[in-house]
């Protein structure tokens, strides 16, 4: 477990547990599926940050899953404002 700690950056943490605790509260207050798909545009591309030197094709499809979740946020915000 220390491993694991200490070859992941402190900054990818710090925003997988904001993320992680983003989908947990909208879990139980259930305002929208926007909240979720914020949390993991964050995550997405944070990973993708991070894996892009040694896993390159893995690192593109958290970018295109991160660009998916764009996509649904702006067609939800021009629906409604």
């Amino acid at each position: 477990m220390k491993q694991l700690f200490r070859k992941t950056p402190l900054w990818f943490l710090l925003i997988w547990i904001v993320g992680f605790m983003m989908i947990v509260f909208n879990t139980f207050q259930s305002y929208s599926s926007v909240i979720n798909f914020i949390a993991l545009l964050m995550i997405s591309v944070a990973n993708a940050i991070r894996i892009w030197k040694n896993e390159r094709s893995l690192a593109i499809t958290f970018l295109v899953v991160a660009a998916l979740c764009l996509a649904y946020i702006l067609v939800y915000f021009n629906r409604y404002v």
